[in-house]
């Protein structure tokens, strides 16, 4: 057996997954080990740079995300689960191996804290398979953070770099996708609205708010090379950034989901503040002005000339208010029905994950035609879920990210606007949609917000004590 000591440990591993996949009969089985086998190989090509390898599959691989490999009891493995369970144990093994720079990881406390307040729930909770898949889930967050912030740290113009090639692959199959669906007219149709582009993804929201994450990053770059002198809208400098940037905003447009047009609108009125504050105080001039006269005038021509300005789509979105295209009234009458079940376990919650397994179980006839069981809003599903006290916890983590890094920007001439804005414009975006539901957006949030934090990190020295 002396021979099989020239073969390395990943060698080994990818020989026994192939003679796995040819003596099993099970094709979910199949795939996970031929899953495997890739991860293997390319964590042997790329090293600790894999994970940028991973996060820039990640968005294509959501087009299989309901592809159930096998099921456990109660348990339903899909590829979603796959890319989450192996995140979640090659981050241990980072972190075991780059054990001395993870104490210097921020927010580490609060969200190891949110964690494993949200793990014991596991004890309680109203169903266990939910709360383990979601805790799983929350445990890659920390994870694609930690991770990047270190990478960052210990080789930080190598891994932009990396990082910024990894997020053009991440961009470019969604977003094809996303044109050919809106070439073709196969996009989808939703809320009185047709060809919504939704890319590799399951819904239009998913694909506006992973284009507004790359917006970020690309609004990230341009201020970061932007001097005072400079004029942010001079086309002869950073041409393919600015090119880039109004590309992912017709993007952010043609999904017509009106939570990323706000979070993209606070991205630029924050970052607008620190270079152009004329220009954002005639915008919200001009968009005062235009509500306050679009009624009126859209009442006019369609009373004297048959004309309604609401026949375009954008238009229509902006401003239609009726029961199927507005969103704000079906959020109001969920709140109002799960506040009583909320109040029955305020304090520890029904369990993290299970927001749409007790709605569905609990709903009223009134509520039975809505197939929609998620919470579209991150606060009251984290309340209902894991308690007041989870939500606090929860809240801590932003609260402590916002700190350091207003902190930072005061210190820094506001070098950091962009970040803080992103966090911000999540923050709003969590009140009206299912953002820890958007799992391809949330870990390129996470893994940007790490490797963001190890270039404006602010030290313990300058923190007050």
């Amino acid at each position: 057996m002396n021979y099989l000591k020239h073969f390395s440990l990943s060698a080994l591993s990818v020989i026994a997954l192939l003679v796995f996949t040819i003596i099993n009969p099970g094709t979910g089985f199949d795939l996970l080990a031929l899953l495997l086998i890739v991860f293997i190989i390319l964590q042997k090509i790329f090293g600790e740079y894999f994970l940028l390898i991973l996060l820039a599959m990640r968005p294509a691989l959501d087009y299989w995300r309901d592809l159930n490999l096998f099921s456990f009891n109660l348990f339903d493995f899909n590829i979603n689960a796959a890319l989450s369970i192996f995140l979640l144990a090659w981050s241990i093994i980072f972190f075991l191996k780059n054990h001395e720079y993870f104490a210097d990881i921020p927010l580490k406390a609060p969200f190891l804290i949110f964690i494993l307040w949200c793990a014991a729930s596991a004890f309680y909770t109203y169903n266990l398979s939910s709360t383990i898949t979601e805790t799983i889930k929350l445990a890659n967050l920390f994870a694609l953070f930690g991770i990047c912030y270190i990478m960052a740290k210990k080789d930080g113009p190598r891994f932009k770099d990396f990082f910024l090639k990894s997020a053009i692959l991440a961009a470019t199959v969604p977003i094809l996708a996303g044109i050919y669906q809106f070439i073709s007219k196969t996009g989808a149709d939703i809320d009185e609205l047709s060809n919504r582009i939704y890319g590799t993804f399951a819904h239009p929201n998913v694909l506006a708010t992973f284009a507004l994450a790359l917006l970020f990053i690309v609004i990230h770059e341009i201020v970061s090379r932007h001097k005072k002198t400079d004029n942010i809208f001079d086309f002869n400098t950073d041409t393919s950034l600015k090119i880039s940037a109004l590309f992912l905003s017709f993007i952010i447009l043609l999904t017509y989901t009106r939570i990323a047009w706000v979070g993209t609108a606070i991205l630029f009125a924050i970052v607008g503040l620190i270079y152009y504050r004329k220009i954002i105080i005639y915008a919200l001039a001009g968009i005062a002005l235009f509500y306050a006269l679009f009624y009126p005038v859209n009442n006019y021509l369609i009373n004297n000339y048959n004309v309604n300005l609401q026949a375009s789509h954008f238009i229509f979105r902006l401003t239609a208010r009726n029961q199927d295209s507005d969103s704000i009234r079906w959020r109001a009458n969920l709140i109002t029905k799960v506040l009583p079940l909320f109040k029955e376990k305020y304090l520890f919650g029904y369990g993290y994950g299970t927001f749409a397994r007790v709605w569905d179980d609990n709903k009223d006839i009134e509520n039975l035609w809505d197939n929609t069981s998620e919470a579209h809003n991150d606060y009251i599903k984290i309340a209902f879920e894991s308690g007041i006290i989870g939500l606090a916890l929860f809240l801590i983590i932003f609260i402590s990210l916002l700190y350091r890094q207003i902190l930072f920007g005061v210190k820094n001439h506001w070098a950091n606007i962009v970040f803080i804005a992103s966090i911000f414009a999540y923050l709003v975006m969590s009140m009206s949609d299912n953002m820890l539901h958007h799992t391809p957006v949330i870990w390129w949030l996470w893994a940007v917000w790490g490797w963001w934090s190890a270039q404006q990190k602010t030290t313990r020295r300058e923190l007050p004590k």
